[in-house]
């Protein structure tokens, strides 16, 4: 599908702005949003792993994974 987008222009023709069907903004809102959620999900796996491995810097133990799952739900 072939986006019918048109471009705003000054006195200069610089573009200053941009006009798209509001179908084309809705698809665009839903997948910026599924990025955001992407992008939330992997910094949290990141964060985990971070954690993971400071803590076996240090020596402290870990968890099992059961007393993590159990602790978290």
């Amino acid at each position: 599908m072939k986006s019918n987008v048109q471009y705003l222009t000054n006195e200069a023709g610089e573009r200053t702005a941009v006009v798209v069907a509001y179908a084309e903004w809705e698809k665009l809102q839903r997948r910026q949003q599924q990025l955001r959620q992407k992008l939330q999900i992997m910094q949290g796996i990141s964060a985990g792993f971070a954690e993971v491995k400071g803590a076996q810097r240090a020596g402290q133990p870990l968890p099992s994974l059961r007393k993590f799952l159990d602790d978290a739900g």
